[in-house]
């Protein structure tokens, strides 16, 4: 079975996803949506109202109870916060996806959808499967609207979903079960930040998987922002994060999924925007805007001429040719090489290269009480050193024995992103311990800046086919970087489980945490060798 997903699609733009799949050769079997922001894609008639409702909601609301009846007070409170009047009521961008897949778009809502807008789910091909399940073949499809969360305009309690999940599976009877769940399953790509650090997926439907994973083939889901873009395998079956960031110009994340009685195979397409190719902030977009270049297409079919130049002179040159280009590579989905560039890498020929990465909490490096807490560097032939900081009051000689050995070694440090990242903060750090710091400055080699993203014409080889952030995990993997099974996933999470480690007084839940620290270091270094290589074949 072949599914395309995606959800909370707050800012993305739609059209620019109904144009992708027009252009798909082959129909996916289902598409699935995750939920959130239901209203964007097909209004609810009241939605649309007058202007002059702005100021006078709740005595116009009495004159407009229909198509529903009374509106209860949630409602009106729901209507009066959104304050969304500019939706048309003739436009149902769902059942436009629908009609590109086989058998129809399967919808839940989303935990900040108040059940009202549910009624935006409807039309040719368009399932609400938190309400009607689905059965294709030897599949059957169940869904599970809204979140735990007390807060949300959509809330289930545990209880409610353990529930809701018992009488489903009784519905469809013996079959191979997929999940359509807004909501992760507890501690499994379900980390947020928004309001605080914590884990915000549903425990009964993680206890659900763990008595049924040879039933789930997989899970798909969104509403943790942070873990958009991501899946894991939890015993038999995958769990899909496909929800996107709402920040505005972020990327639509899509995932593709094919599912067969042997195999679970996940792979992701991402749509950008204008605003997400790298070098165009904001004034930058604007001014592209005012030429009339609105989509990243529109910009990779512009050709870089002295012709251009003149008429767009309100971009510099080289800014002008660096976008162009990295819009031609997101447009064709290519790497574009420039044979007559010489990378820097070729400047690293003869030297003694060390693969580096560092963990550390970016607000404490300058200050204390401690900033770095694994360093890690490894050689050519992947032999790992790891120092590991178990005692912050230990953080001065952990840098010393770092600093002690650059000294002895002589190395060039193949980092990627450090001019920004490792080596400002490892300064800061080895400031404050009033250490010399002016050796180690000068071994670093930066992949980012100096081969990947350096913004000069002159100095580019390679464009890559991806939008910002451009990021160790988004390019190693795009290059083919196998994804490992980590605990730990990114560099967000890594000081939080620090701290963890540091208030701990389980001495088995300790030396998981430091085992998984060291792990995740020992990947970054690996994803960074791995890139060093697959640029150098590109030569």
């Amino acid at each position: 079975m072949k599914i395309i997903a995606f959800s909370d699609w707050r800012v993305q733009n739609i059209e620019q996803f109904i144009d992708y799949l027009e252009r798909l050769k082959e129909k996916p079997d289902v598409i699935v949506y995750a939920g959130d922001d239901l209203e964007r894609f097909n209004s609810v008639p009241y939605i649309a109202m007058p202007k002059i409702l702005r100021d006078r909601y709740r005595e116009e609301l009495i004159k407009i109870q229909e198509p529903f009846g009374k509106f209860d007070k949630k409602i009106v409170e729901d209507i009066i916060f959104q304050n969304k009047i500019e939706y048309k009521m003739d436009e149902n961008k769902f059942e436009k996806i629908a009609s590109f897949s086989r058998y129809g778009l399967l919808i839940v809502a989303g935990n900040d959808d108040h059940y009202y807008r549910k009624k935006a789910i409807y039309g040719e091909k368009v399932v609400d499967i938190h309400d009607n399940s689905v059965i294709i073949d030897d599949y059957a499809i169940i869904g599970i609207e809204g979140s735990t969360d007390k807060l949300s305009q959509l809330y289930y309690s545990e209880k409610e979903i353990k529930e809701h999940l018992k009488s489903k599976v009784k519905q469809v009877g013996d079959r191979q079960l997929i999940i359509v769940s807004h909501s992760p399953p507890f501690k499994i790509l379900d980390f947020s930040m928004r309001f605080g650090h914590s884990h915000i997926g549903s425990n009964a439907l993680r206890d659900f998987i763990e008595k049924n994973s040879n039933k789930v083939r997989a899970v798909i889901s969104g509403h943790s922002h942070l873990q958009g873009g991501k899946f894991k395998k939890f015993k038999n079956t995958y769990v899909v994060n496909c929800s996107s960031h709402d920040n505005y110009g972020e990327p639509g994340k899509i995932a593709l999924i094919n599912i067969s009685d042997e195999n679970v195979e996940i792979s992701w397409k991402t749509l950008y925007e204008l605003s997400t190719i790298p070098l165009v902030g904001d004034k930058t977009d604007q001014k592209l805007r005012e030429h009339g270049i609105l989509q990243v297409e529109q910009l990779a079919a512009l050709q870089p001429t002295k012709q251009l130049y003149q008429k767009f002179s309100d971009i510099q040159e080289n800014t002008l040719y660096l976008i162009i280009n990295y819009a031609n590579a997101i447009d064709s989905d290519k790497i574009i090489i420039k044979k007559g560039i010489k990378s820097a890498l070729n400047s690293l020929e003869g030297k003694n290269i060390y693969f580096f990465d560092a963990e550390y909490r970016p607000e404490t490096t300058s200050s204390g009480p401690y900033g770095m807490f694994v360093l890690g560097w490894m050689d050519r032939k992947e032999k790992v050193q790891q120092e590991f900081l178990d005692n912050t009051k230990d953080e001065k000689k952990m840098l010393n024995r770092f600093g002690q050995w650059v000294e002895k070694e002589n190395p060039i440090l193949v980092a990627y992103g450090s001019t920004a990242a490792d080596a400002p903060h490892l300064r800061n750090c080895f400031t404050r311990f009033k250490l010399p710091f002016f050796q180690i400055k000068h071994t670093f080699f930066d992949l980012y800046q100096d081969v990947l993203y350096t913004k000069s014409y002159r100095k580019q080889k390679y464009f890559l086919p991806l939008g910002k952030p451009c990021g160790l995990k988004e390019v190693s993997e795009f290059l083919g970087y196998p994804k490992p099974d980590l605990e730990i996933s990114d560099g967000i999470l890594a000081p939080i489980k620090y701290e963890e480690f540091l208030n701990s007084r389980d001495k088995k839940l300790k030396e998981k945490i430091k085992t998984d620290l060291l792990d995740y270091n020992r990947d970054d270094l690996m994803r960074t060798k791995f890139i060093y290589e697959q640029l150098k074949e590109l030569e």
